[in-house]
């Protein structure tokens, strides 16, 4: 399982767990943003259209929502409403980072899960959409899944399609169905020519549907879109955070350096972290390791840390 499935299985997975408590529900919002950062930045890398500078942000940390967002929508990876979306989100996110209260509902965050599985191209297990018990396909939930199949067919897969229709023809050929006629070879090629036509006219039609955002949502269908862990995955070994300076919460570091960017997330005594699979770094005269809470993974000096399960 990839950090970006992790992240959004946990987002949800806070969900199920959050009942009424505004915390948890922020923290699932944490979650699904920071899974979302990880696969833009990702995607952002192997795009030869960035500068150095852009690249080097994305490298060290310090690059913004805004420039993240924007660079994303110019190479294809999001549209200009998407990228929108994903700016309100991210100011919401920002404000229960820094200590305000989460007035989000439990099914507006599980959309937003919902919307950052798509874009990462996650798949919706058939265990997480049965969320709600005893409740039977629509019309409705039928009309939908037909229009989001259609919505699929974009003008690669018509290319697609017509690059088989075509390997079909000369499969045929050479089996001595189809004769060399110059007229039917016209004619083959004009009906695939139309097919492709159309398909990207429907393509083109459909909509993508808007998901409310986080404030004032209207009822949607919880679903979590991935898979349980297999039942052999090793528990995550955990740390507490401890000997932090008094007067101040810490901070998790982009990078193993005191003078790295922080993760908005403060560190308080006591603090649960779980510490993940990279090796430590030592740096600066100090042993780092690499930790993850609150949905954000960073570095930590490992002697804050009391190590530990549990």
């Amino acid at each position: 399982m990839t950090r970006i499935e992790e992240k959004v299985r946990r987002g949800f997975d806070l969900i199920r767990r959050a009942g009424d408590d505004s915390d948890l529900l922020g923290a699932a919002l944490l979650a699904f943003h920071s899974a979302l950062s990880d696969y833009l930045d990702a995607e952002l890398r192997r795009s030869p259209l960035l500068s150095d500078a852009e690249r080097q942000g994305i490298d060290e940390g310090t690059m913004t929502w805004p420039v993240r967002a924007t660079l994303a929508q110019r190479i294809g990876l999001l549209t200009e409403k998407q990228r929108d979306r994903v700016l309100e989100i991210n100011r919401v996110r920002t404000g229960f980072a820094h200590g305000e209260g989460f007035a989000g509902s439990a099914r507006s965050v599980a959309a937003y899960g919902e919307f950052v599985a798509e874009l990462c191209g996650l798949a919706a297990s058939p265990s997480t959409r049965e969320t709600a018990p005893h409740r039977a396909p629509t019309a409705a939930h039928r009309t939908a899944a037909s229009s989001a199949t259609t919505t699929a067919a974009s003008p690669s897969a018509a290319r697609a399609s017509g690059l088989r229709a075509r390997a079909e023809e000369r499969k045929a050929r050479r089996a001595g169905l189809i004769p060399e006629s110059g007229s039917l070879r016209v004619a083959l090629a004009a009906v695939a020519v139309l097919f492709l036509i159309v398909l990207a006219i429907v393509g083109m039609q459909q909509l993508t549907p808007t998901t409310p955002s986080i404030a004032g949502a209207p009822p949607a269908t919880l679903a979590t879109p991935i898979a349980p862990p297999p039942t052999n995955t090793p528990t995550p070994q955990t740390a507490r955070i401890v000997n932090l300076p008094p007067g101040g919460p810490g901070w998790l570091r982009t990078t193993p350096s005191f003078r790295a960017p922080t993760q908005p997330v403060p560190l308080s005594e006591g603090l649960e972290v779980t510490l993940l699979d990279r090796a430590p770094v030592d740096a600066e005269g100090t042993r780092w390791r690499f930790v993850s809470v609150g949905g954000y993974d960073g570095w930590c000096p490992e002697h804050n840390l009391a190590l530990g399960n549990g």
